[in-house]
């Protein structure tokens, strides 16, 4: 039997903004309402894709996947979308399904509001009128996500926490969705761990207490609170879920819990002009909202705790210690058996008659804690290697060729283009060119600015010369997104 596809999409902009009209459950009574209206679809068998929270330029979105998915098994002939920026804000990818991909699988698509349907469609596929609102959406959607960081930066500065998921002893106000109070199943937990910490336990015998007395975990409680199932990102004890100490260390350092309110902790900046870079900041730059909600811990506490790690020499990872000095590799290696990220220690040998032999090395913390063996990996081994990797893959021949086209500003040759395209547009509406003309003059330009946006990406990639002796820190965040060791040996390499 065929099936019709209901696809709904609600974005964070839209949560933001409110707009019942954009809702989940007002999209899925105005999509049921038109097919119970079309005598020729209301006898479909209904199949709905949801996805919560996702921005129509992010094709990673959990049910949008499965829906074309299913499409190429032959599950689904038919989908149906309010609008066609539910379905997709990128134009051109938007095109390519609604003028290649959709017809030759056989697939009918239905925007409602813009009064598309593909089996109504001739010519090209597409009417100019919808190449043209698609276009218009493609734009919108850049400055829309603008916006809405910008939305998010005055939400923060007013205190308003955005996160679904809170700390640890905390829940959300379920009267204000911006707001967290106290929760009582986990808040002594917190007291219990700054009380065992000043009676001088150690961050890792505070988390054998915590597992010998089977508290329960923040994995646990967040399950509880949200029914999202984090069980296989953290450790086990017998199948049953165990704290890890780094959670003992995020608590003891946060100042969540003396009732301050930390934002922007990390700095996110386009790669490429797409892709997101995340990039943790100093503690001195991070914006803070004092007394935003009630406290767990005194401030006396808090910071007699912190002084005592002080004088310890040791810092976590929410404070502005250079976690990265032991070695340029840190935060990019995973483990091959779990998946997880390595951590990186540090240790010196004291010789008589020699200087000191320092070793510094990573290991999975969690296939240790599980009791999978497995061998740890040498740092001073493993940075030559993945140096020499980086080299073979991004270094080029001459350096004159990469100033030159440094020097070519791509953001705005790409915009004039879409602005050429755009008055083409405008000449045709006004009558001064055929149809005809105009499809050929937009795929021309749609083919430039393909062209233009992979040159920019070439050039902003793969063609700077490294002129560095040794592995740094600034080319790893540049470059490398992951690497995958087992040892000494790397087995695999993710590149940005």
């Amino acid at each position: 039997m065929s099936k019709i596809a209901l696809y709904i999409r609600l974005s964070v902009e839209d949560q933001i903004k409110d707009k019942e009209s954009e809702s989940i459950i007002s999209q899925r009574m105005y999509l049921n309402d038109y097919l119970d209206q079309n005598a020729e679809l209301k006898h479909l068998v209904r199949v709905e894709y949801v996805d919560d929270g996702y921005s129509g330029t992010n094709e990673n979105r959990p049910s949008y996947q499965r829906l074309l998915k299913d499409v190429k098994l032959g599950q689904i002939t038919n989908i149906v979308v309010k609008d066609m920026s539910r379905f997709m804000r990128d134009y051109i990818t938007l095109g390519d399904y609604l003028e290649n991909i959709f017809p030759f699988l056989g697939v009918r698509f239905i925007a409602i509001n813009d009064g598309y349907d593909s089996t109504k469609e001739v010519g090209n596929g597409v009417d100019i009128d919808v190449q043209f609102k698609n276009l218009m959406y493609d734009f919108y959607a850049k400055d829309a996500s603008a916006k809405v960081k910008a939305v998010k930066r005055t939400l923060n500065e007013q205190g308003k926490i955005q996160s679904w998921n809170p700390p640890y002893g905390y829940m959300k106000d379920p009267e204000d969705k911006h707001k967290i109070i106290l929760d009582k199943e986990t808040a002594w937990v917190v007291k219990k761990i700054y009380e065992l910490y000043l009676e001088g336990l150690s961050t890792r015998k505070i988390n054998d207490y915590l597992n010998e007395h089977k508290i329960i975990t923040p994995a646990q409680r967040k399950f509880e609170l949200t029914k999202m199932d984090y069980s296989q990102r953290y450790a086990t004890i017998k199948d049953r879920p165990a704290w890890n100490f780094s959670s003992v260390i995020d608590i003891l350092n946060d100042e969540i819990y003396i009732g301050t309110y930390v934002h922007s902790r990390v700095d996110k900046s386009l790669v490429n002009g797409t892709k997101e870079k995340s990039k943790y900041l100093p503690k001195e730059d991070w914006g803070r909202v004092y007394d935003n909600h009630e406290p767990i811990i005194s401030k006396r506490v808090f910071e007699e705790v912190q002084s005592i790690k002080a004088t310890k020499n040791f810092k976590g990872r929410n404070t502005d210690y250079k976690w990265h000095q032991h070695s340029p590799l840190q935060g990019f290696l995973y483990c091959p058996e779990c998946g997880h990220l390595l951590s990186c220690q540090k240790t010196t040998k004291k010789r008589k008659m020699k200087p000191d032999k320092i070793h510094r090395y990573f290991r999975c913390r969690y296939c240790k804690n599980d009791g999978v063996k497995i061998k740890g990996s040498n740092a001073d081994k493993l940075e030559p290697l993945v140096f020499e990797a980086l080299k073979d893959k991004f270094d080029i021949s001459t350096e004159s060729h990469v100033q030159e086209k440094k020097l070519i500003n791509y953001d705005e040759l790409i915009h004039d283009l879409e602005s050429k395209k755009l008055a083409f547009y405008e000449k045709y509406k006004l009558g001064k060119m055929t149809r005809l003309d105009f499809i050929e003059e937009k795929q021309s330009f749609d083919s430039k600015i393909k062209n233009m946006k992979e040159e920019q990406s070439k050039v902003m990639v793969k063609q700077e010369k490294i002129q560095e002796e040794k592995l740094t820190r600034d080319l790893m965040e540049k470059y490398v997104k992951k690497v995958i060791v087992r040892g000494n040996e790397i087995l695999k390499i993710e590149w940005m």
